[in-house]
């Protein structure tokens, strides 16, 4: 993957933001990685994308090697640094693709800069979840909490991570086993390189990466979604307003009885999403919340639609 991509930094609203940039093979393709996550989560389909897409990974404040901006962080302050990125970088309109926060980011994107947005893959995002009342009625809420408790102990917020499931579904891989050893494993890493970012070869991809991505992550970016600094705009209105191809992915979700939602969206949140917007393409499939982790030839053929989709137009 280190061939096929370049490390950069770039100066976006007065603050450096890291990214990774691919040979440019075809139409500009954006990835934004989900909250705490760097753009190495997206290593899994980068060499299938890099062939046909001008790739471009994009380290989000507040995460991976980008500047940490504690007190600045907002749904539309990150989403002003991602339209001034395409605008100052890309260059041309793209294809933007957000997981999680990321496909918020990508819909505010559209919604705000239509110019600069060709299409956009939301990969599960917590859209209408993450605005109140309705995140008081969602578990990721406690998970958040759990979080701005607990880092940048990494130790102590693994062993005490608790992910609550029902059946196959499930919102990460963590096995209860893995959560015993991982804290002690942790600090080692830590005590032999100091100020890295702590990546465990030996753990399976997807808690590598998280475990990575929150070793260099700016914890006060979950704080402005546990004090509602993150929520600033009207999920709705911005969804009404975009008018590329998009695709809607959700993953899997469930309804604890007691801390209700576990997952980005539940089908009403969905079914709101189609009445906003006639026109988006949904996807559907019971897998967890980082699909393009999960599942890499799915998320790329989205991409593939996407990209035929916006060059018909």
């Amino acid at each position: 993957m280190a061939q096929q991509l370049t490390e950069r930094t770039a100066i976006i609203n007065g603050v450096r933001l890291n990214y990774a940039e691919g040979p440019p093979s075809g139409p500009p393709l954006l990835l934004l990685p989900g909250q705490s996550f760097s753009w190495h989560s997206y290593q899994k389909v980068i060499p299938r994308l890099t062939p046909r897409y001008h790739v471009f990974a994009l380290d989000l404040r507040g995460h991976g090697k980008s500047e940490h901006t504690p007190g600045r962080y907002s749904f539309t302050i990150v989403g002003q640094d991602v339209t001034a990125f395409l605008a100052q970088v890309v260059r041309q309109p793209a294809i933007v693709s957000g997981n999680s926060s990321g496909g918020i980011f990508a819909i505010w994107a559209a919604a705000n800069r239509p110019e600069l947005v060709r299409a956009v893959l939301a990969e599960d995002p917590p859209l209408f979840t993450t605005e109140y009342p309705r995140a008081n009625q969602c578990w990721v809420q406690g998970f958040f909490k759990h979080t701005v408790e607990t880092l940048p102990d990494l130790e102590r917020y693994f062993s005490t991570l608790r992910v609550p499931t029902q059946g196959d579904k499930k919102l990460i891989s963590f096995p209860a086993w893995l959560a015993r050893i991982l804290g002690g494993a942790i600090r080692r890493h830590q005590r032999r390189e100091p100020g890295q970012p702590v990546d465990l070869w030996w753990l399976p991809l997807q808690v590598r990466l998280f475990v990575r991505g929150l070793s260099e992550y700016d914890v006060d970016f979950t704080r402005a979604c546990v004090d509602g600094r993150m929520y600033d705009f009207d999920h709705a209105q911005a969804l009404g307003r975009v008018r590329c191809p998009m695709i809607l992915a959700q993953a899997a979700s469930f309804v604890h009885p007691e801390l209700g939602l576990v997952g980005a969206m539940a089908d009403q949140d969905v079914a709101r999403a189609q009445q906003v917007l006639p026109s988006l393409q949904l996807e559907r499939l019971n897998a967890p919340h980082v699909v393009h982790i999960a599942k890499p030839r799915r998320f790329v053929a989205w991409v593939d639609r996407l990209g035929q989709s916006a060059l018909a137009a």
